[in-house]
């Protein structure tokens, strides 16, 4: 009789915890969707828009703000966001929407707050009346001196509505909490942004006076509209941020309330295993969009965007770096008697034999048109001398074959010599004066700047 009541009691509960789970299932699995497109995408946008915006019109005194205004407006009418520029130098903010204020410490609270944080991306409230969720990203100069903040917001109405319609479907409410415990987001009309106020997670009344760290809920039974709901923890490391994900239970499965919270606990790292395989896939994509716009399309070398990243990079492991800009001689002649494609060969060949001549972890890139640069580190003057002198001679030598007839060039050099810590801009600065030096001798030159 005792196994009988044994194997009955132990199929009833496995049955009621097995439902559950599938009913968690079914509700966790458009989590991932909704945490992508909600979250993840605008950030990422905001970190793509940091990384390509143009920094020239940034730097100069006055600003032109009418044309910002016109490319954040372009952008907003693309992409659905709102999108923004602030600038250091100047303490001007710029809005898509066509809004523009003053910078002023005291009045502007937002960004000055993020000047004091050590982050580079950060997440915050702001535009009272039409509240937005702003994602900001910091932006450097080649000396890692700020020039400003740029980023994207979107409206906290529209995650309410995308909020509402999971609710709807599924049953289930959710918070997305902070790394200082308030609540952000959320499917609980009660507790979403509407003004300055945001509410916090201590708050709640279902967790006052209860005693559970507020700051690991995952598994936690809590009492939240006079109903008993399961709290699902899963992290956002992007943004620091919490998901709880709140699943209703009825009076009878909160009796097997250890059970069922181990069976979600399992849940709830498979959750966590899933998202932190997209967000591996998402850095893998990133980098894929990163190196094919780092490419030049003709000759398949780096271009001057991935060379002032490698720059930035060997800042912090280099000591020493010889810059060198290579200018095809005569190239107008060649586009003009032999026509472009045989000009494209002869730009081709050209990135071949300067590749050859360099170490693996050197750089080649084409700067633009028939100008190419050489980064080469650690290397001793005279050593980084008779590579560009074999350099020189190896194009001199070259001729390539085009519709019957050989095409001669040569190349003219100017380098600089440096340390990594000095601006990219002043070494480019040298090598050119370097190279005009190199003209002015007849071409097919290679000459060195001195101060």
């Amino acid at each position: 009789m005792l196994a009988v009541f044994a194997v009955t009691g132990y199929v009833a509960i496995n049955n009621i915890v097995s439902e559950q789970s599938r009913i968690q299932q079914r509700s966790i699995s458009p989590v991932y969707s909704l945490v992508n497109r909600e979250l993840l995408e605008p950030l990422h946008i905001a970190t793509t828009f940091a990384e390509t915006i143009t920094l020239g019109p940034l730097l100069q005194e006055p600003v032109n703000p009418d044309d910002i205004l016109t490319q954040l407006a372009r952008m907003q009418q693309r992409l659905d966001l709102t999108f923004f520029v602030a600038l250091e130098k100047q303490r001007k903010q710029l809005l898509s929407d066509g809004r523009q204020f003053d910078l002023i410490e005291g009045k502007v609270f937002w960004y000055f707050q993020a000047l004091e944080s050590d982050k580079t991306i950060l997440a915050d409230l702001g535009q009272v009346g039409d509240v937005h969720l702003y994602f900001d990203v910091k932006i450097f100069d080649d000396n890692g001196e700020l020039l400003g903040i740029v980023g994207v917001g979107k409206r906290i109405k529209s995650f309410v509505e995308s909020f509402a319609q999971y609710k709807q479907q599924f049953g289930h409410d959710f918070m997305f909490v902070n790394e200082t415990n308030q609540i952000i987001l959320t499917s609980l009309p009660n507790l979403q942004v509407t003004g300055e106020i945001i509410p916090e997670l201590q708050n709640l009344p279902g967790l006052k006076d209860t005693g559970l760290d507020i700051n690991n809920l995952d598994s936690e039974i809590i009492s939240l509209n006079a109903h008993d709901v399961l709290v699902s923890e899963i992290g956002i490391p992007q943004l620091n941020w919490r998901l709880l994900l709140l699943t209703p239970l009825e009076s009878r499965q909160a009796k097997l309330t250890k059970t069922f919270a181990i069976n979600a606990a399992l849940a709830s790292s498979g959750i966590i295993v899933l998202i932190t395989a997209m967000f591996m896939g998402f850095v893998a994509y990133k980098r894929h969009l990163e190196k094919s716009v780092e490419i030049d399309e003709l000759t398949g070398l780096a271009n001057r965007r991935y060379l002032q990243r490698r720059y930035q990079e060997l800042k912090h492991r280099a000591k020493s770096v010889c810059l060198v800009v290579v200018d095809l001689d005569h190239f107008k002649k060649v586009n003009d008697t032999f026509g472009h494609n045989a000009g494209d060969k002869v730009l081709q060949e050209t990135g071949k034999i300067l590749s050859a001549m360099l170490r693996a972890d050197d750089t080649v890139c084409r700067w633009g048109g028939e100008e190419f640069v050489m980064l080469i580190h650690d290397l001793p003057e005279d050593r980084c001398v008779s590579l560009i002198e074999r350099a020189r001679e190896a194009l001199a030598a070259q001729s390539i074959q085009y519709d019957g007839r050989d095409i001669s060039f040569t190349a003219s050099f100017g380098f600089s010599m440096g340390k990594p810590t000095e601006q990219l801009s002043k070494l480019l600065a040298n090598a050119d004066v370097a190279l005009y030096e190199s003209k002015k001798q007849g071409r097919n030159q290679a000459s060195r700047y001195r101060e």
